[in-house]
Order: structure tokens, then C-alpha cells, then sequence
């Protein structure tokens, strides 16, 4: 089965994208699960069918295969440093100013490709005209993919070595693992079958075992850049190697292809791409350890360390002509059937920050910002948004304001926090004040919002960021939202509608699990409660996120977004289990584990526990445990039951996707209502549930499936008609 759906990508990729035909190789830790050859390899002057021992023009692939691979193994061997200057190898002006890592990583600031084929005459010749070029050029401000600084490596490579670029690859590389089909310029007898790629306007002919790259052409069809060809099963031969440290060491790999090498550009690796993202053109896997490379003729590779999966693309969509080919179609559609197989549940998610930072800063350069944030506003390596903004060196921030607990995350629950003064003022909003002035607004361009919440009507972020999109409305102040994953999925909600809003923990008419992200949230409240106001707003989606995944499968640091949610399992019973603070039950605060047990000093727990319906605990187990809530300094000063031994109930999830918290709570609180008289409802219950339906249907005696059901069908239209800025991941693959 898994063969057949990998057959059916390659089939779809190669329809898709116009390509005359492809072949492909799929395996782990060198055991092959697929190897296929699709349409054909040429269809002018006559058609040839595809075969897997095709010879293809790597294209940028030679960067990788090659150059990448000789520069590491000349540095593991001493032979030279990353750190080098350039000019230690290529005596040329210019030159000093970047280092062999700059190269290497696209960092030069050197220009991506010039046609000055038509007019050098050699590989000096092209080294004076990148010497030129690099007058202007800055290193370490950006990453622009550039093939001049891998046709330098080339000579970096042979100064280093002594020898050939082509000689020092045959005897290190292809030689030692039998590539024997992996070279430059393939002799005549290799022509037949070799995969042709265009006529070229320039050489006056069609280009068939001879580089298809007019750069690489000019200065003798070897360069650091292009002019590698290879087959199939000659490049599975290297990704085991490579995975199997029998090329690098295992520290060296796992140094090329770290995430996060380039601070402003945490993509790029040693030569390598890591950490893709779904929409580009390369094609990707959904893993932090996946690393890869592409080439301009139809070729790709993209492997995953941590599994050791790899899985290989080549083709020659450039023939008959570069104007017919669609590389993104080929890679996406392969890559995806890929991913489907070996990742069906998992992603490598990147944030609206994450994107803000890829973009270069576009979207809020060059103007006054205001930003609504706290610490667990992290990129995907964990950095605080205030260190992210710091690499956009010339961004403007004017204000800072922070919701509930702070810009740092410090306060307990309900503590007023106050304002900071300094270069740049952190203002509360949760506190004296709600929401930005008038002054305030008058100094910004624009008002950002980044802000982690956790899905939950309770949690009061929405509402401070409600305030501010009102305060921005009325100011004509334009809002960007920098949006992330709802850590408990964007596909369920569950609790009942609010009928009664205006707290700050109930705050819209919306489900206790809404399914929204923040940035869906905010064009929610546009659409609901800013008819008579105009505003400008903007949302940077999260990518590689999918609204049927969590939190634990998003692969995303989790930096707590409030003092009592540790981690997800909390944020997804908090749903349900936050209903305890209405009730005098504690709730588990000033405990280790907050949410995920509930008790009180006269708890009967095992009857409680005897009595819940076992459906409605789907995906949860229910356990009774003895506990003593304790005070804890910036979580919880004085919890209920303070100091007094709780009979309680300890929550465990065991299936995230089956559990439904509302249900499970509701459940406990039925079971309780009907075994202890004990049991009070403060009037906070009614606040949290969005008035007083709830509390009288469990008062009336009413089941907990009794109540869900009859939410239910209210909970169907408010899904129909809510924001909508994701798909499920069935809906990507199906559309990829």
C-alpha cells in the first residue's frame, strides 16, 4: 500500500507539473521502499520512456552533492575553516571581506545569478567578475541564494585541496561510495542516457549530457554551483551514507543542518535548507530534521536525520523548453504524497513571527509600532518576539503593552500589574487600563498583536485584544496579527454559546472551545462587533499548521502563555476544568499540577469517580489522589483549601484527539452535584459559563451527554459561520 501511494504522487507530481516524465526513490536507514521511473526521459526529436538508470542534470544539486560535501570534508580534515577569509584562498579584491561560511551559507550579499556567459572567457575571467561584483555587496544582513558564492567555493575548494574540484569529488565522494554514475561532463557513450533538458539560444543546440547551466557551461561544465550528474540509485548511495555519518561525523551533520545557524534567517543551513515550509517551491517534509536541495532542471532531495528517511526527485522539466516547466507543482505534489505516508499526524509549524522574520521584516518595516505581547511570544527556536524585533535592526518600537500576568508572564491570576517606564514604556492593560490611548495610537503606524493563547473562551487575552482593535477603529491605527496555532486544535468546540458576555472571561458569544486562533478571533470581532467602525487588519497566518493538530504535534517550544499552564495537557483540560474556579472545589492551583486534578476536603472522589458515564471520559482517565494545595509565589498565593488535605480527582489524558474536557468536567461536576450537598456555586460559575443555563441544568439533575446534546446543534452553525483561516491536513494533501 505504502509503495502504490508513493507510485500515485510521482504519477500526480509528473501530470501536475507538465514534466515529460521523472524518477523517484524513497527509503529509510538504506532499506528501499520505493524506486519507480514515470513517462518519459525525452520527447523530442523522439520519445524515450523514463528508466531508473536515467543520468540527470543536478543542477543546484551540485551545491550540495559536491561543494557543500568537499568544503566539509576539507574542514573536518583540517585543511581549512569555515571562519577563513575568502581572500586566503582567492587572492582578489573584494574578497576579504567574506568568510567561507558566508559562502556557504548565502550570506555574502553578493547578487543571485548574472548572464556573464556571453561574455567571459574562463573561470579567472568569472572570478574577476564576482571580485567586481562584491564591491557592493554586504555580508551577514541578509540571506540571498546566490550561485556566485558557490562558484567561488569551487576555488576554495581546490586551493584547499590541491586538485581539482572534479578529481578531489571522484576520489573523496563518489569514488569510495560506487557512485559510478555521479560526474561532470559525461563522456559521449553516457549520452543516450542522459535525460535532455532545452535548446539553448546561446550554444545553438539541445542540450543532452552536457550541464544544462549557461554559467556553469562558460567556464568548462565543472563549478561549485552546477554541471553534476547523477542517477537515482547513485544518490541513494549518498543520502545513506550521509545519514549514516559514513561521509560526515554524526556532529557534523547535525552542525550543517541545525535550524537556526543565520539568526535572521534561521532556514539555512551549511549549505543545506532545514525546516521548510509548505507553501515554497522545493517541496518538503514536515519534520525539524529535515534538511534538503533543489535544482533549477526538476531535481530535489530531501532527507530527515532523525529518521533517516530520504526521499529523491529528479526529472527534467526544463525540456523541451524552461518556459513549459512547474518545479513547484512537481516537488509539492511529491513531497506531499511523502509526507502523508511517513508523517501522518506531525508539523513543523512556523508562527506569524517566524514568517515576519522570514519576510525580512516587510510588512512592519519603515514603520512606528506598537506591540501587545508577553514572554511566551516565541519564534520557533524559542527567542522572545523583543529579541526577533532586535534583528530587524531598524524597526521603531514605540510602545509595548501587556495583557493579564504581564509582559513577563509573572503575576498570579486577577494581580493588577502596573506600567513600566524606559526608552520604550511597557503599559498594562490589565489593570487601571484596558486598552491604548488615544495620544498613544496617534505615534504608530501600526498596532501589532501577537499574543499565545490557548483556545479558550475563559482566557482573557481576547478580550484585551478586542479592546485594543476598538481603541485602533476609532483611531484609524492599522492592526497586524502575528497568528500561531491554537495549541487544542482549530477543528472542536465544545461548552455552550454565551449568552451573557462582557467579563473579561467571557467576552464574545462564542463556544468554550471556540476552535479559533487569535488571528481568526480578530476578524471575528471585525465582523461581529465593529460593523459601525472601520478597521484596517491584517493577519500573518501561521504556516505548516493544519486545524486538526495540537500543540504537541505542531513541533513548537512551549513557553507558558500564563503562570498556571505548564504545558498543553493543562491548556487542553483547562477547557473544562477551569469551570472548578466557579465551584468550592479547588481547581488544583497550588499544585504542581494545576487543572489536571480537582478536589475538596469533603470530596467522596471514588464515588464521584464510580458514578461518570466511562463515554464521557473517552480519551481521559479519572484517578482519585490525596493533595495539600500549598502557596506558590507568582502562580497561586492563597488557593482554596489552602494548607487542607484534598480528596481529589487527578485527570490523565491518554488520547488528545477523543478527549472532550467540557464533557469530562461537566461529567464530574453532575457526579458531584448528585452525591454531596457540599457542592456551591459561586456566582463566577455563571460568569465562566456565559450565564446561568448551565448551572440550572445541573442543578435540574441533567446528565452530561444530555446537556452536550443539546448544545450540539448550536454548535454546528457557530463553526459554519465563524472565521476560517485553516484547513484540515486531509484538505492540504487532497489539494496538494
Amino acid at each position: 500500500m505504502t509503495t502504490a501511494l508513493l507510485k500515485k504522487s510521482l504519477e500526480l507530481a509528473v501530470e501536475r507539473s507538465g514534466a515529460p516524465g521523472a524518477v523517484a526513490c524513497v527509503g529509510i536507514d538504506g532499506s528501499r521502499i520505493m524506486a519507480e521511473a514515470f513517462g518519459s526521459r525525452i520527447l523530442h526529436p523522439h520519445r524515450e520512456a523514463a528508466t531508473l538508470d536515467t543520468i540527470y542534470d543536478l543542477a543546484s544539486l551540485t551545491k550540495m552533492v559536491a561543494t557543500t560535501t568537499a568544503v566539509m570534508l576539507l574542514r573536518d580534515d583540517g585543511k581549512l575553516n569555515l571562519d577563513d577569509s575568502v581572500s586566503k584562498y582567492i587572492p582578489l579584491p573584494n574578497l576579504d571581506r567574506f568568510k567561507i561560511r558566508h559562502l556557504i551559507t548565502h550570506t555574502t550579499g553578493l547578487p543571485a545569478w548574472r548572464p556573464w556567459y556571453m561574455e567571459v572567457s574562463g573561470f579567472l575571467d568569472y572570478l574577476e567578475h564576482i571580485s567586481d561584483a562584491a564591491e557592493v555587496a554586504v555580508p551577514d544582513r541578509a540571506r540571498t541564494y546566490s550561485d556566485m558564492g558557490f562558484i567561488l567555493l569551487r576555488r576554495v575548494v581546490e586551493e584547499a585541496a590541491q586538485d581539482t574540484l572534479n578529481d578531489f569529488c571522484h576520489r573523496r565522494i563518489f569514488a569510495p561510495l560506487k557512485m559510478n554514475d555521479t560526474l561532470f561532463n559525461p563522456p559521449e557513450k553516457l549520452h543516450a542516457r542522459c535525460a535532455p533538458t532545452e535548446y539553448c539560444a546561446w550554444r545553438h543546440r539541445a542540450l543532452r549530457g552536457e550541464v544544462h547551466d549557461e554559467n556553469a557551461s562558460s567556464i568548462g561544465g565543472v563549478s561549485g554551483h552546477a554541471g553534476l550528474f547523477s542517477t537515482i540509485f547513485d544518490l541513494e548511495k549518498f543520502c545513506v551514507a550521509l545519514l549514516n555519518g559514513e561521509i560526515h561525523s554524526k556532529a557534523t551533520l547535525e552542525e550543517m543542518t541545525a535550524i537556526g545557524k543565520i539568526p535572521f534567517y534561521p532556514w539555512q543551513g551549511i549549505g543545506w535548507w532545514v525546516d521548510a515550509w509548505a507553501i515554497g517551491a522545493n517541496g518538503y517534509l514536515p519534520s525539524r530534521t529535515a534538511f534538503g536541495h533543489t535544482g533549477f532542471t526538476g531535481t530535489g532531495i530531501w532527507m530527515d536525520r532523525e529518521s533517516k528517511l530520504y526521499a529523491i526527485l529528479l526529472s527534467n522539466t526544463c525540456h523541451p523548453s524552461r518556459e513549459e516547466r512547474d518545479n513547484t507543482a512537481l516537488r509539492r505534489t511529491f513531497y506531499s504524497g511523502v509526507s502523508s505516508v511517513f508523517y501522518p499526524r506531525t508539523c513543523n509549524a512556523h508562527t506569524g513571527l517566524d514568517r515576519l522574520l522570514r519576510n525580512k521584516f516587510k510588512e512592519v518595516q519603515g514603520k512606528r509600532l506598537a506591540l501587545l505581547t508577553n514572554s511566551a511570544a516565541v519564534d520557533q527556536l524559542g527567542r522572545s518576539i523583543r529579541d526577533v524585533f532586535a534583528l530587524g535592526k531598524s524597526l521603531q518600537l514605540q510602545y509595548l503593552y501587556s495583557p493579564e500576568h504581564g509582559l513577563y508572564g509573572q503575576a498570579e491570576a486577577g494581580e493588577q500589574v502596573d506600567s513600566e517606564k524606559g526608552s520604550t514604556p511597557v503599559i498594562s492593560l490589565y489593570g487601571k487600563r484596558k486598552k491604548p490611548g488615544t495620544e498613544e495610537l496617534s505615534q504608530v503606524d501600526l498596532f501589532v498583536i501577537d499574543l499565545p493563547d490557548i483556545g479558550a473562551r475563559y482566557y482573557t487575552y481576547m478580550a484585551t485584544m478586542k479592546d485594543c482593535l476598538i481603541a485602533c477603529a476609532e483611531s484609524n491605527t492599522p492592526v497586524l496579527v502575528l497568528d500561531r496555532p491554537n495549541p487544542v486544535g482549530g477543528l472542536i468546540s465544545e461548552g455552550p454559546i454565551a449568552a451573557v458576555t462582557g467579563s473579561a472571561v467571557c467576552t464574545a458569544p462564542i463556544p468554550i472551545r471556540h476552535g479559533m486562533t487569535l488571528g481568526e478571533l480578530a476578524l471575528y470581532f471585525q465582523k461581529t462587533l465593529l460593523k459601525k467602525k472601520e478597521l484596517s487588519l491584517s493577519i500573518l497566518k501561521a504556516e505548516n499548521w493544519w486545524c486538526d493538530l495540537q500543540a504537541p504535534e505542531c513541533s513548537l517550544p512551549w513557553q507558558p502563555p500564563s503562570p498556571n499552564i505548564p504545558n498543553a495537557d493543562t491548556a487542553l483540560m483547562y477547557i473544562g476544568t477551569c469551570l472548578f474556579e466557579g465551584l468550592n472545589i479547588n481547581e488544583g492551583r497550588g499544585t504542581e499540577t494545576p487543572f489536571l486534578v480537582c478536589g475538596a476536603p469533603w470530596l467522596d472522589a471514588d464515588a464521584v469517580i464510580d458514578a461518570i458515564p466511562k463515554a464521557d471520559c473517552d480519551g481521559c482517565t479519572l484517578e482519585s489522589v490525596l493533595y495539600l494545595p500549598k502557596p506558590i509565589s507568582g502562580k497561586a498565593s492563597n488557593p482554596k483549601y489552602k494548607d487542607k488535605l484534598c480528596r481529589g480527582i487527578q485527570f490523565t489524558i491518554t488520547d488528545r484527539y477523543r478527549l472532550r474536557p467540557f464533557t469530562v468536567a461537566l461529567s464530574v461536576i453532575c457526579a458531584i452535584h448528585r452525591h454531596h450537598k457540599e457542592l456551591e456555586f459561586d456566582p463566577f460559575f455563571d460568569t465562566l459559563a456565559g450565564g446561568s443555563w448551565l448551572r440550572k441544568q445541573i442543578q435540574d439533575g441533567r446528565s452530561a451527554s444530555d446537556i452536550t446534546q443539546e448544545i450540539a446543534s448550536s454548535l454546528v452553525k457557530f463553526d459554519e459561520e465563524r472565521p476560517r483561516l485553516y484547513t484540515t491536513l486531509q484538505e492540504r494533501r487532497d489539494d496538494s
